[in-house]
């Protein structure tokens, strides 16, 4: 019946390496020791970024992308907006929010949905995660796919669980067939009560990295010498996945990453 290539990745639009080295002390989004690390190039890091991350992206060759982190605090274009210029794709997300969907095919319909939860709103408030999930409808080849975006907080058990909770309920309320989560989901571990709430709800989704790589923690943070897993793409069980893996690990002769995350791709086969 063909199958349906979907990914996630978190672009940092607003990240620059060298404020990582000046304010924390730390390398972000660049290889240790390179130029990239303290460089401040005239139009900023993000026209060095830019390029690598829609070159990235074409080369995975997406159906659908959920991409995380797209606004610049600064006011700058948003990534989505400049991704699917560059990509001559389809785009979905509004302009105030740090979710976006890309894809080469029709979006037949978008929507914003704000979260339940509490705590995970009150994260938001404080720059940490998103209080809403994006939900498309894109005309994929053998039929529509539901894709939902997540970007959950990187602080709090309590915020992750609430996000995840109010998923769910939302989930319950779409067509049975054909849907994709994505997200930067801010959880290290597999066994985590927030996974296993999307994983054992009433309709229960598939981590694709772990399906084809039990044996494997697949980190995608950060990007120069990844050591915990906190991006995930998840599949509704008519979609089998046949592979997973990472991309965006690529760097720039000056030792700029795409981002400060790798991305995730799956393939799943439609059943």
């Amino acid at each position: 019946m063909g199958s349906l290539t979907v990914g996630t990745f978190n672009v940092w639009r607003s990240g620059e390496p060298w404020r990582y080295a000046l304010d924390r002390g730390i390398v972000r989004g660049a290889i240790p020791g390179s130029a990239a690390v303290t460089m401040r190039p005239e139009r900023g890091v993000w026209s060095r970024r830019l390029p690598l991350i829609a070159d990235a992206l074409r080369k995975a060759e997406f159906d659908i992308v959920g991409l995380q982190e797209v606004l610049d605090e600064d006011g700058g274009e948003p990534a989505g907006d400049a991704l699917a210029s560059r990509l001559g794709m389809s785009h979905a997300g509004e302009p105030d929010s740090q979710l976006a969907v890309l894809t080469p095919h029709r979006i037949r319909s978008w929507t914003t949905v704000s979260l339940s939860s509490t705590e995970a709103r009150e994260e938001a408030k404080r720059g940490y995660g998103a209080a809403r999930i994006l939900h498309a409808v894109v005309a994929t080849p053998g039929g529509d796919t539901n894709v939902v975006v997540a970007h959950w907080s990187p602080r709090s058990a309590a915020a992750r669980i609430g996000a995840a909770r109010a998923l769910v309920d939302y989930l319950a309320g779409l067509p049975l067939e054909r849907l994709v989560v994505v997200g930067d989901l801010n959880t290290v571990d597999r066994g985590t009560p927030e996974l296993a709430i999307l994983s054992q709800g009433a309709r229960p989704l598939v981590d694709a990295w772990a399906a084809i790589h039990p044996d494997r923690p697949g980190p995608t943070m950060p990007s120069h010498d990844s050591v915990v897993r906190l991006d995930y793409v998840f599949l509704s069980r008519d979609l089998a996945p046949v592979e997973a893996r990472l991309f965006g690990g690529a760097p720039d002769c000056d030792g700029f990453y795409p981002s400060d995350h790798l991305g995730v791709r799956a393939t799943a086969e439609l059943t």
